[in-house]
C-alpha cells in the first residue's frame, strides 16, 4: 500500500510541475519532465487516481515539435503499460505461470502425425495394446511433451504451442473498446441507442487513457443530445452518430478528440459543430488557403481591373500594378482590393 501511495505521489509531483512548465513556457523543463515521466511504469488505477493521461495529452499538440514528439512517445508507452498490466487486454493472467500459457499439454489418445511413424517392436504392441484404453504411442525422442502442470520437459525442441491466440494489434496490446474496459454504457434501454453510444465510446477510448467513466459519460451526452434533436432512432439519427463517430476516430485529429473527452468542447457545443470546425488546424489552414487562392483565380462577370501605380509591390518594389474591388464581408463593410503586380506576379489584398 504504502509503495502505491508513494508512486501516486510521484507521479502526482511530476505532473503538476510539468503543467507550471508549461505555464510558464520553459521548454528545457518540459522536456527533462516528459524524460522522467517516461521512466515511470503505470497501471490504469495510477493513471485514474492522479489525470497524469491528461496532463501529458494536452502537449501532443505543443507547438515545439519536440515536446510534441516526446509527449507522443509517453502516451504510447503509458498505454502499452496500461494493456500489459491488464488481463482483458493481452496482459499476463493472475496466478499462471508463464510455461503455462505457452504450452498446451498433450491430452490423452492425441493422434500420431503422419510423418512420426509408430517404433517396432515393444513400442508398437505397447500403442495396439493401450488403443481400447485411449493410450496413444510415446513420442520420438525430441518431441516437444509437457507436464501435467504445463510446463514443458528439459531439452524439448519448442516451447511454444501452435494456434496460441494472440491479441488483436497482434503485439500484446489492442485498442480500448467498451466491452475491453467493462464500461456500462447501455443505460437507455434502447438497444439501438445503446449500440450508437458503445461507438461513440470506442471512437474516443482507442488511444486514450481517459477514466472508462468519463468516456462513458460523454458517449452518454453526446448521443443523448442528438437523440433529443432527432426524436426517433431515424436513419437521419444514425447518419449523424457515423459521422460524429467518423470525426472522432480520425488518427490526423487527436485534439478534436482529446477536447472533447477532456470537456474542452463540451458535448452540446460538438453536436453543433460543422464538418469544416470539426476538421483538424492543417487542414483548416489548408482550406482558408485554397479560399483565398479562389478569391484571386475567380473571374467574375463584369469585373473590372485597373492599372495603377498608386499600390507598391512589397516584392520587386515596382509600381506597374493592376486591382479589382469585390464585397467579400457584409454589405455595411468595406470592400476588399485584390493587387497584382504586372512585374513579378506577387499578389495581395486589403481593406
Amino acid at each position: 500500500m504504502s509503495a502505491t501511495l508513494d508512486a501516486q505521489g510521484e507521479l502526482k509531483s511530476l505532473c503538476k510541475a510539468l503543467t507550471e512548465a508549461q505555464d510558464t513556457g520553459s521548454k528545457t523543463d518540459q522536456t527533462d519532465l516528459l524524460n522522467k515521466l517516461l521512466a515511470v511504469r503505470v497501471d490504469e488505477r495510477l493513471l485514474r487516481t492522479t489525470g497524469a493521461g491528461q496532463v501529458v495529452g494536452r502537449l501532443r499538440n505543443s507547438g515545439d515539435a519536440a515536446i510534441a514528439t516526446l509527449a507522443k512517445r509517453v502516451v504510447h508507452k503509458w498505454k502499452k503499460d496500461v494493456m500489459a498490466a491488464n488481463p482483458r487486454t493481452g496482459g499476463p493472467a493472475a496466478g499462471a505461470s508463464p510455461a503455462s500459457r505457452s504450452q498446451t499439454p498433450r491430452s490423452a489418445g492425441h493422434a500420431t502425425p503422419q510423418h512420426q511413424q509408430p517404433r517396432a517392436g515393444a513400442d508398437s504392441q505397447q500403442g495396439r495394446a493401450g488403443a481400447g484404453a485411449g493410450v496413444g504411442p510415446r513420442p520420438p525422442t525430441g518431441e516437444s511433451t509437457a507436464t501435467p502442470g504445463g510446463a514443458p520437459t528439459p531439452g524439448s525442441a519448442d516451447n511454444s504451442a501452435p494456434g496460441t491466440p494472440l491479441s488483436p494489434s497482434g503485439n500484446g496490446s489492442a485498442p480500448r473498446t467498451a466491452a475491453l474496459d467493462g464500461a456500462h454504457v447501455a443505460k437507455t434501454g434502447d438497444s439501438v441507442r445503446d449500440k450508437c453510444v458503445e461507438l461513440l465510446y470506442n471512437s474516443m477510448a482507442a488511444d486514450s487513457v481517459a477514466d472508462a467513466d468519463l468516456l462513458a459519460r460523454r458517449a452518454l451526452d453526446i448521443e443523448r443530445i442528438e437523440f433529443e434533436k432527432a426524436k426517433a432512432t431515424s436513419p437521419a439519427y444514425r447518419t449523424r452518430i457515423r459521422s460524429l463517430c467518423s470525426n472522432l476516430r480520425d488518427k490526423k485529429n487527436p485534439e478534436l478528440r482529446l477536447n472533447v473527452v477532456e470537456g474542452a468542447i463540451s458535448a452540446k457545443r460538438f453536436c453543433s459543430m460543422t464538418s469544416e470546425e470539426m476538421a483538424s488546424k492543417e487542414l483548416r489552414d489548408t482550406i482558408e488557403k485554397m479560399k483565398e487562392e479562389n478569391l484571386f483565380k475567380a473571374q467574375g462577370a463584369g469585373r473590372e481591373e485597373a492599372v495603377t501605380d498608386q499600390f507598391k509591390c512589397g516584392r520587386c518594389k515596382q509600381r506597374k500594378c493592376s486591382y479589382y474591388q469585390l464585397q467579400t464581408r457584409s454589405a455595411d463593410e468595406p470592400m476588399t482590393t485584390f493587387v497584382t503586380c504586372a512585374v513579378c506576379n506577387n499578389r495581395w489584398k486589403f481593406c
